[in-house]
């Protein structure tokens, strides 16, 4: 049994309640080599940055909390009002790649390129660099946490190797975890084999994994993404999970970058996973 992990302000949970907020940018890379004559899907992605933003900063407002949002560097240029309101409502901006670029797809070099891009423009919107990263789509490459390092990124929050905060390399990995990652449960562009869950069926799975990270002494790294979260039905259940988590008492609620900075202020006998750069690849 591993011992307790000393959370914020002696809390017995924590919750982060970020935003991948990516709008059409993972169509266009994926697309990019051969673009389709259908608009249908980046019109249904456009609603995130022209409206969703809108009702999720307005929960967020409401609820008195920061959260983290992971922005490619081509919705800062293309929606940097949308970025703008954001910052200014006091969340933390982090880095996304430039257009959604998974890491394992680039070089280092070209990987440095699209950072080194993004966080001068996240920089001049916040007036600081981000400090904090999450790999699109979750996919991840070994490389990628030197490239970080060297751009002075602290923190990332891409990967599901445990349910604490732990280290890779010189990085904090703040872990994410594909059942509190909306796009499981909403994300239908009309190809799918299964229509969308209702907001009231995520309610009651995000729920329960609050409950269990409350009972087990974790965390829980919710994923949204304003095309699909942040329509009127579904921000509000999001709400009532935060009014549940703040009614609870014994959840600290924050940023990534916050407990990031947590962690690392702990020092080495922080009780969770330490990961070296050599252990984190294919075995040889």
């Amino acid at each position: 049994m591993t011992s307790h992990y000393p959370w914020p302000e002696g809390k017995r949970a924590a919750l982060c309640v970020t935003f991948d907020f990516d709008g059409e940018s993972p169509l266009l890379w994926r697309q990019r080599n051969d673009p389709p004559a259908d608009i249908a899907e980046l019109e249904q992605r456009r609603y995130g940055p022209r409206r969703g933003i809108r009702h999720v900063l307005d929960v967020l407002g409401r609820a008195g909390i920061r959260s983290t949002f992971f922005v490619p560097g081509w919705i800062a240029q293309n929606y940097r009002g949308a970025v703008e309101d954001v910052h200014r409502a006091g969340h933390e901006l982090a880095l996304h790649g430039w257009l959604h670029e998974p890491p394992a797809a680039l070089s280092d070099a070209e990987l440095r390129d699209t950072l080194t891009r993004a966080a001068d423009l996240l920089g001049e919107i916040s007036g600081s660099r981000p400090t904090g990263y999450r790999s699109p789509s979750f996919r991840m490459a070994p490389a990628a946490f030197g490239v970080l390092a060297g751009l002075g990124v602290t923190h990332d929050s891409s990967l599901m190797g445990d349910d604490r905060p732990y280290r890779i390399g010189e990085l904090v990995e703040v872990p994410v975890d594909w059942a509190t990652d909306d796009a499981v449960y909403y994300r239908y562009t009309g190809a799918e084999s299964r229509p969308p869950a209702g907001a009231d069926a995520l309610y009651a799975a995000w729920r329960a994994e609050l409950d269990g990270a409350r009972a087990s002494g974790t965390l829980v790294n919710l994923t949204m993404h304003p095309w699909l979260s942040g329509h009127p039905a579904r921000v509000r259940r999001l709400a009532d999970l935060i009014h549940h988590a703040q009614a609870a008492g014994d959840v600290w609620i924050g940023t990534v970058g916050e407990l990031a900075a947590h962690h690392l202020a702990l020092g080495p006998g922080a009780p969770a996973t330490e990961a070296p750069l050599d252990t984190i690849g294919w075995p040889r």
